[in-house]
């Protein structure tokens, strides 16, 4: 953890529970109890920033995994890696885009049905000239 961090939760001793709150927030509360192996109210409870005990944390950990220890103790790497994900698949889509205008890439179906279609109508209104 570095300095900024320790002084961070020094300035505000909550920040830890309300990542986790804000980690848990999209999860339905009866789903995460179920994942965690605990009851409803406490899932409601981690979900409105109580720090779970040790036997709930392994719970969590075992369903959220990196996500989840990276989102409370080092929210700035899951920015940085997001950002790098985000990155490989703008690059990816590029590249099929580049493809696809190429000719490289199968149309689909229905794209390649429209095209046809184009094609027909030009050629129809060419032979009416």
């Amino acid at each position: 953890m570095t300095y900024g961090a320790l002084q961070s939760m020094a300035d505000d001793p909550q920040i830890l529970s309300r990542r986790l709150a804000l980690f848990l927030r999209p999860v339905p509360t009866k789903r995460l109890a179920g994942a965690v192996g605990c009851d409803v109210r406490t899932a409601e409870n981690m979900k409105r920033g109580h720090w779970p005990i040790a036997r709930h944390w392994a719970g969590l950990v075992r369903t959220f995994g990196e996500d989840l220890t990276e989102a409370v103790f080092h929210p700035e790497r899951a920015a940085q890696r997001l950002e790098r994900e985000i990155a490989e698949l703008e690059e990816q889509l590029a590249t099929k885009r580049a493809a696809l205008v190429e000719g490289d890439l199968p149309r689909l179906p229905q794209a390649r049905a429209r095209h046809e279609n184009r094609a027909a109508v030009s050629e129809a209104r060419e032979g009416l000239q």
